[in-house]
Parts: C-alpha cells; structure tokens; sequence
C-alpha cells in the first residue's frame, strides 16, 4: 500500500489553490528528518502544525505528529521526556476520524520507540505487544510493515534474543517479497546492528559491504540516516576485528553525529581507546559526558547506565576520578528508574567498587589563591590546556575559597569544557545567589549560557536576584532573554533603560541597532550607529552598518558620509546612490531556507538580483536590495583563488521589488551559441529575464547522437507580473521551430492548459 498517497493529493491541491510553499512544508518536515537535521525540524513544526489547524485536517495532524516524534524518539532519542507526546498521539491516531490515516500506522513505531529509549530490556513484552498488533491490521505491502518488523526484531534484541530477532527478520522479509515488494534498507540496517551487538563482527562487515556495493550499483541517493549508521556501524565492525585505523577512517565526525547515533560511536570510540591510551584524551572524555548529559535529561535511563560503564572505565584510565565519581552518580540515580534491572545493578556496583579501590585525590600543586596563575603559566609552557585535569584543583580551590569571583568563574568553564554542564551551571548559581552584591565573571558567564540553552525562565531568575543590587546587570539578563525570544518591545524596553543607567553601553547600544534591522526600523537603527560611529575608538564596522542602515531608510547624505570617513569614493555627489560595481552574490531567505543569487552590486551595501529564482522558489530577480557588508563566506587565501572570488552578502532589506512572476523552467540539448544568444536577445526585448543554470559540462541523453550524449541547456525565463504566461509559450514555439533538439518546458504548457504531449516526448528521448 502507498502510504503517501493522500499527502501527495494533498500536495497538488495545496499547489493548484496557490499554496505552494505549504505543499513543499509537508516534504521538508519528512525529508529534514531523514537527514539528521534535528534543528530545522524544530524550526519547522510550528508552521507545520498551524497548517493542520488553518486546513482543519484532522490526518495532517497525525501526519506532522508523527515526524515531529521520528525527530525526538528517533533522532534525539528521547524517553521519558516524549512519552506523553507518544501517547497522547497514539490515542489521537486511534480514533474514528484518523483511524484511516495510514499514518495512524505510523504512530506505533513512535510509542515503540519511546519504550525502547526509556529502557529496552524493561519495556520488551510491551513493545513487541503493541507492534504484534499493529502488524495484525496490515499486510507486508505496507511500508509500516518493515519498520514495525524492524522495531519488534530491537525488541528481541534487547531480550538477549538475537538469533531469535535474526531469524524474523528472514520470515518477514520473505513475506514481503512474497507479496512483489522491496525490502528496503532498514531491515539490513537492523541485521547489522543485531550481528555487532552479538559479537559478530565479520558477519555484520560482510552485510555492510554487500549493502555498500548494491548502492554504488544502484547510484541512488541515501540519506543521512542512512549512511551515517552505516559508517558508523562499520567502523564499530573493524574495531571488533582489531583493524583499528581502517575504523578511525570509517568514524563519522562528531559534528555530523545526532543522539541516535551516540551509542555506536561510544562503542566504537571506547574499543579502539583500549588499545592505544594515546587516543583517550579530555575532549574524548567531554563528547561522553554529553552523551550522558543529555540521555540523563530525555529519560533514557538504560541508556545512561550503559554509556556511563563505557565513559567511567576510559575516565578510570584518564586518572580522572571526578568524572568517574560524578558518572558513578549519574547512573546510580538512572539506576532507580529502570522498569527491570537486568543486570543493571551489578553493572553499578561493579563500578563503584573500582572507584572507591583508587587512591585520594593529588593535592592542590599550589595555595588555592595561587592556582590560576600557576595554570595560565603551565599553560602557556606546554602550550595547551587540559581543563579535566585542571578541574579537579580548580574544585578544590573553590571550596577553599568560595568567594573568589574570577576561580568560580574558570572552575565552571572547566567543567563545561568537559561537559559537565548541569555541574557547571550548579556552581554558577550558588555563587552568584551568595554573591549578589555585584556582577562579575561568574554572573556574565552564567548569563550566557543560561542565553544559549534558550533559558528563559533562568534568564529571568537571573535578573531578579541582580534587580535591587546591580540594576545595569539584571537589564542585561532581560535584554538576553527579549532577543532569544524575539521579544521586540521588551528587548527595546530594558534596553533603553540599561542605556539610561550606562549610556557608554556600546554593547546595548549595538544591541538595539540589531533588532531597530530586523524589524524594519531602519531610521532608528541609523540613530543607534551613527551614536557608535562617534563613540567607538575603531568605528569602521560601524560605518559599514550605518550604511546598511541609512540605505534601507532612503537617507543616500549618510551613506555618503559614512562612505568619506573610510574612505570610499562615490561617483555621484548627491542623490540616490546606484554606481555599477561589479559582481556579488545575495543571500537571501525562502520559507526558512537560505538561497543565493547573483547580483549587480550598485553601491557600498546595495545591489539588484540578476539570477532567476528556480522555479519553486519565490521571485527575486530585479529586486534592489540591501545587504550587511560582512562576508558570508570568508575570501580564499591563495592569491589565484581570489582572483575569481565573488563575495556572497546577507540581504537585510528590499529597497524595491523586480515586478517578475515565477520562473519558468526550459530544458534540452544547446542549440549552439547563435541561436541561443538570438532567443535571449528577443526574450529580453519582450522585458523577459532569462537566465541559463546549466554548468558548461551539463549534458543531455540522445540515442541517435556519437557517445549517445549531447550538450544540454537548462534555463529560465521570467515575465513581469503582468504579462501572460500563454505569450511566453506561444514565443518559446516560435524562437526554438529551427532548433534541431525540441526543448520542454512542461509546467509551462501545463499552466497555459496546452498540449503537454511534446515535452514528454523530449523528457523521454533525452532524459530530461
């Protein structure tokens, strides 16, 4: 059964009712997800479950609940955090008006899931009871059908019963193939986490190197979460196999890494430190306390168990005894939460009894008053800094001296380095509550993080324990908090009275100048950086956003002004300022996603688009724009590359729209460079933009021709917003008759309820 074919219809109507870009919502939250982008899918859903309420859709809510659980029980990994989430849209999926929702299905891998996250083992009779059961509604034609099998064979797993979940794999793949379906990826994806699990090393690396060869053969797409367990699972593989630097070139970069694939990279991480100490180093033992942190913080409680084992043992040979200690407590308090034990106590013990066999801990090498001076000094003599040693002094020396604002401070920023962040935040809140006479490092610091964890309610916390002593203080926290919270007029509000308290606050004054851009309020902004420009010892990045800020206000005096005083010239004395100054490229933003095009820059911050916007995309060609003059994209060292360096700058403004509607897409084999020079001199007589996308290299498929290849064209034409699509159709005809190759601009004949049956003769003979 095509379990997407209702999203599909839905997607057509919303395009044919002009909703294009809520059409192409619904496959951006599914495809985010499969590509570990964990982040835009948060940024996403809002807007994704507004449309479920505007269309009053009852299975779009079930549709977008179910991606949003695939985003935190699959690629988070929560547990006990999206349990009530799991629930609430099971029971929702199950009544009468979404029962049919084939996304209804859906729903019992996610609850599945959540079980498995809070504890595998413990949750194993309910997890494979409620997919058994799903899996009694459908049939294997279904695509739920393998992932509910996948998520019963992990169940087995869990139970100590890999044989067991292997073998039903087999039955259920059969049953599938039997019904003329593909089995697809997850179900060697599963074996292969079953075959490492087991100790089958060889066994799992000749899976994943059958799977990697029916990919290159196939030369499809993978996503993601595909291709990132993969590696992963075969890095894990060869360490088991002792082939230690073929896995370290197989391990994926932490950067890339979600939760859900935490657990492999511990395991693998873990087996090749045991054999070479020299890979075990502080920053090794930070990406294991974060793991930790943040399986502790979802609810994941076996999960904390088992990465602590695996995170307290490399600590032990690290010599670093409070991250053992403090891991120690970890899973002692997660220990608690099983729903079965299953080993788990006596894994716990175990620990514990290796912990308390190691001696004390060093003394202080130095007083405590002299600590940090005598770090800075080792520091600077070995040229680097190892903040899991330095913690457990840096503790002690606190304790000695709990008033020293500026040990606090560097003791937290230890603790942080290493990712023990919950114990860094701890230490920054007991002291700034027993020290609220003034702001320091540890207040500013503490603000900051609060800021970026999205800290509201601490933020505000923040500013009440600083508003009676140091008001200036408590007005940074809120300004803080207005701007992580988009909170325009409390941010504009404390704020100006931070200014009234500080007036020299550059910090603030900036601040201000920021948001007065981003909501419009360009002449205030200019208000605010011309203030900087007089004030700042360095003003020419002020300068630069007085321009950005003076051209969005229209007020061109300023932009010269701003342009004397760093010394550019102008070509023109007076008026608007809109000089030819060659090329750059604008970033812009469509329905969240940044696009890039290329542009005439016109003057110091402002430029008109002259690239068409692909056919789904918004039109910006012709639009005179203002943009922020710092580079998005740093310039090439080498010489030679800057030569042919284009810089790419942000948009901040449109000054004055293009007029164009959408483009439309034309493809097919060059004509050669007469005829095509000739079709965009007569287009662009009409006032039509025509813009070519293709690369010199682009190609298109010919039988009949030498190679069976031709040079292809791929372009677009773009009419001013009221101009008739028809008068295009009606002018491609006639400019492209005396082409050899017929081109196909399919949409186009569409939208003009044409004959659509010559572009799918072109699309067919040259694989357009």
């Amino acid at each position: 059964m095509d379990i997407w074919n209702w999203v599909e219809k839905l997607q057509e109507d919303l395009r044919q009712a002009g909703q294009a870009q809520n059409a192409h919502l619904l496959t951006r939250l599914a495809d985010d997800v499969s590509e570990l982008q964990v982040d835009r899918v948060d940024a996403l859903l809002p807007e994704a479950r507004a449309l479920g309420k505007a269309l009053d859709n009852p299975w779009v809510d079930v549709y977008v609940g179910h991606w949003a659980l695939r985003n935190r029980v699959g690629n988070r990994m929560e547990g006990e955090s999206a349990l009530g989430e799991s629930v609430a849209l099971f029971e929702r999926a199950h009544r009468a008006d979404t029962l049919d929702c084939p996304q209804s299905i859906c729903v019992t891998q996610d609850l599945a899931a959540c079980y498995g996250n809070i504890d595998g083992p413990g949750w194993v009779p309910e997890r494979i009871e409620v997919c058994d059961e799903t899996l009694g509604r459908i049939d294997p034609s279904w695509a739920c059908f393998q992932c509910l099998s996948c998520e019963k064979a992990d169940a087995l797993l869990d139970d100590g019963r890999g044989q067991d979940a292997l073998e039903y794999l087999q039955v259920q793949a059969a049953a599938i193939q039997a019904r003329g379906k593909e089995v697809f990826d997850s179900f060697p994806e599963m074996q292969i986490k079953i075959l490492l699990a087991s100790g089958r090393a060889e066994e799992a690396l000749a899976l994943i190197e059958q799977r990697e060869a029916e990919v290159a053969a196939a030369g499809d797409y993978e996503p993601a979460n595909c291709t990132v367990p993969r590696r992963l699972s075969k890095a894990w593989a060869l360490a088991q196999l002792g082939r230690d630097e073929e896995a370290l070139q197989q391990l994926v970069p932490w950067s890339e890494l979600t939760p859900n694939h935490w657990r492999l990279w511990a395991n693998t991480a873990s087996t090749l430190c045991s054999r070479d100490g020299a890979r075990n180093t502080w920053d090794l033992g930070t990406r294991f306390n974060t793991i930790i942190e943040h399986f502790a913080a979802v609810g994941a409680h076996r999960l904390v168990i088992e990465i602590a084992a695996l995170s307290l043992e490399l600590a032990l040979q690290r010599g670093a005894r409070w991250v053992a200690q403090r891991q120690l407590g970890l899973a002692r308090t997660h220990l608690a939460q099983l729903r079965q034990d299953r080993g788990a106590a006596a894994l716990v013990a175990g620990l514990a009894a290796r912990i308390e066999a190691l001696p004390e801990m060093a003394p202080l090498p130095v007083p405590a008053d002299e600590l940090l001076a005598w770090l800075q000094a080792q520091g600077e003599q070995h040229q680097s800094r190892d903040p899991e040693r330095e913690a457990q002094w840096l503790l002690q020396a606190h304790a000695e001296q709990p008033d020293d604002d500026a040990l606090a401070e560097v003791a937290a920023s230890a603790l942080h380095a290493c990712g023990a962040t919950t114990d860094a935040m701890a230490l920054l809140w007991d002291f700034v509550r027993g020290h609220a006479q003034e702001d320091g490092a540890a207040a500013y610091t503490l603000m900051r993080w609060l800021a970026e964890q999205g800290d509201d309610d601490g933020l505000r916390r923040l500013a009440a324990t600083y508003r009676d002593s140091v008001p200036v203080f408590a007005h940074w926290c809120e300004v803080q908090r207005a701007r992580r919270a988009s909170d325009w007029p409390a941010l504009e509000q404390a704020a100006q009275a931070l200014l009234a308290l500080s007036p020299g606050s550059n910090g603030a004054r900036r601040t201000l100048a920021s948001m007065y851009m981003e909501t419009g309020r360009f002449s205030d902004a200019q208000a605010c950086y011309a203030q900087l420009v007089e004030t700042l010892e360095e003003p020419n990045a002020a300068h630069w956003d007085h321009m950005s800020a003076a051209s969005a206000a229209g007020d061109w005096d300023a932009v010269r002004r701003s342009a004397a005083a760093i010394g550019m010239e102008l070509s023109s004395q007076q008026g608007v300022v809109e000089e030819p100054w060659g090329w750059v490229i604008i970033r812009s933003e469509d329905g969240g996603e940044p696009v890039e095009y290329y542009a005439r820059r016109s003057g110091p911050v402002t430029a008109r688009i002259v690239e068409n916007a692909p056919a789904n995309r918004a039109q910006q060609v012709g639009d005179w724009v203002v943009f922020d003059a710092g580079l998005v994209h740093p310039a090439p060292e080498d010489e030679a590359e800057r030569e042919h360096f284009i810089p790419t700058y942000a948009q901040v403004h449109v000054l004055e729209r293009g007029g164009f509607a959408r483009s439309w897409l034309v493809d097919g084999a060059h004509p050669g460079e007469a005829a095509w020079n000739a079709l965009v001199e007569a287009a662009e007589a009409q006032g039509w933009k025509v813009w070519s996308h293709s690369r010199a290299d682009y190609t298109v498929t010919d039988p009949d021709a030498e190679g069976g290849t031709l040079p292809g064209l791929l372009f677009t034409v773009a009419q001013p917003q009221d101009h008739a699509p028809l008068a295009l159709h009606r002018f491609l005809q006639q400019a492209t008759a005396e082409w050899v190759h017929p081109h196909c601009w399919l949409r186009l004949a569409e939208a003009c309820d044409q004959d659509r049956q010559p572009h799918l003769d072109a699309i067919e003979r040259y694989g357009l």
